[in-house]
């Protein structure tokens, strides 16, 4: 049967458009701190903005609810350059209005959708809505659709953010930031021991050791005359490299930002790194079975499943102990069972299964359906849907507590067989952590 037939003879034509979704980030808490006028008068100051942005780009508002605004335009480089205005214009008012920072985030995709009576419906725009709700403050995502359509058109640049999964998407989706630079790109980074090399001579070390790491890659290997020995030589240790983001392939690694240090051996495909901040080391899996595998330094454990608190950037993180307390304490929604001690790279760790009840957001209006948030880590929020069930571990490592969640991909249905090879995937990886 054709697709039309399903749809029906009439059906309204689908129109290739540009799709922006923008709201508030920690809107929940700030209403919370400073109550409902100052809450109000936020989200005046943030429409006011949004919209004047919108109408510049000759884009249409299609629905506002709450601290969210949604957006169609007749172009994906029209909704770029909204986007950038809309961070932009936030930034402006906080340099005015420090005291009471407005963070925006923006999502945009492009592609087909249907018109009709209640706006605009199709897979474009509920990509946008899904970036938008992963982006930073004062971030705009865009994905590699909405990259390959602008980037000869507009001067902007796309900063890699990796392939991310997106709720209610089903497979994941190239994701970059937008710059006005447009030069623009992921920094380098050096490990740290060639980071912190302070003297001329130093330098020259850090230089020849970098050089010696890149120079194969780029050069090819140099023919060296090989001493003669009646004796075997002993195989080379296995050499360390530092975690790029994409594609893991089988090898030892080393994390270049997050803290504390750590080493870890990659022993199956699959896995490919998308975030390694100094609060958060993030892998998910792109074979079966789909998940993800997250180390956190947890500044706060979110008290509601209606949304996230502002978060705890700056802080040093909760004790390993305080974490898995706090935990515990959200037995309204919150399930551990099976603790048992186990042991993450030589140190004592608590490990247990964590499950989400089904009706954890039945209060939460509008969000019922979204991520339930449980740990801000930087500027990142973690969470799992509303009957998942996940692992958790946590460890100290010296004056540090690292927080270890390993989850399926809630986009689709798995069976407890797919969920139990998970955590033997999860174990594996962890059973080679040195810190």
């Amino acid at each position: 049967m054709s697709e039309d037939a399903h749809i029906g003879v009439g059906a309204p034509a689908a129109a290739y458009r540009g799709f922006l979704f923008s709201d508030m980030r920690g809107f929940t808490a700030f209403a919370e701190r400073h109550g409902n006028a100052a809450a109000a008068a936020m989200v005046d100051r943030f429409l006011e903005i949004a919209r004047a942005a919108i109408a510049r780009h000759d884009g249409a508002e299609l629905k506002t609810e709450g601290d969210n605004i949604h957006a169609v335009f007749p172009s994906a480089s029209s909704a770029v350059l909204c986007g950038l205005d809309i961070v932009e214009g936030a930034a402006e008012l906080n340099a005015r209005e420090p005291d009471r920072p407005l963070g925006l985030g923006v999502g945009i995709h492009a592609g087909e959708a249907v018109e009709t009576a209640q706006g605009y419906i199709g897979r474009a725009v509920n990509i946008a809505a899904r970036l938008c709700a992963v982006a930073r403050p004062g971030e705009v995502l865009v994905s590699s659709t909405v990259k390959g359509i602008t980037q000869a058109s507009i001067a902007v640049g796309f900063i890699p953010r990796g392939k991310r999964r997106l709720k209610g998407i089903a497979d994941p989706i190239l994701v970059y930031a937008v710059s006005r630079d447009p030069n623009a790109k992921a920094p380098f980074e050096l490990p740290g021991w060639l980071v912190d090399v302070g003297s001329a001579a130093g330098a020259v070390l850090a230089l020849a050791a970098v050089v010696a790491m890149v120079g194969p890659l780029l050069f090819g290997n140099p023919v060296v005359e090989k001493p003669a020995s009646s004796a075997t030589a002993a195989p080379p240790p296995p050499t360390t490299q530092p975690v790029a983001m994409g594609p893991l392939q089988i090898g030892t690694y080393t994390s270049t930002t997050f803290q504390p240090a750590m080493t870890f051996t990659v022993g199956d495909p699959g896995w490919t790194a998308h975030r390694d901040t100094p609060e958060l080391l993030g892998f998910i899996r792109d074979d079966d079975p789909l998940g993800s595998l997250y180390f956190a330094r947890v500044q706060e454990v979110a008290q509601s499943p209606c949304g996230p608190p502002e978060g705890g950037e700056g802080s040093t993180g909760l004790a390993a102990a305080d974490v898995v307390a706090q935990l515990e304490a959200l037995t309204a929604y919150v399930e551990v069972t099976d603790k048992e001690d186990v042991q993450v790279g030589g140190l004592p760790a608590k490990q247990m299964d964590v499950t989400i009840a089904d009706g954890a957001q039945a209060a939460c209006g509008g969000l019922a359906g979204a991520d339930v948030p449980l740990f801000v880590a930087g500027e990142d929020v973690l969470g799992a849907s509303a009957g998942e069930r996940f692992r958790l571990v946590s460890v100290s490592v010296g004056d540090d507590a690292v927080t270890i969640m390993l989850s399926l991909d809630w986009t689709e249905t798995h069976s407890v067989q797919e969920l139990e090879q998970l955590f033997a995937l999860g174990e594996r990886l962890l059973a080679t952590v040195e810190f």
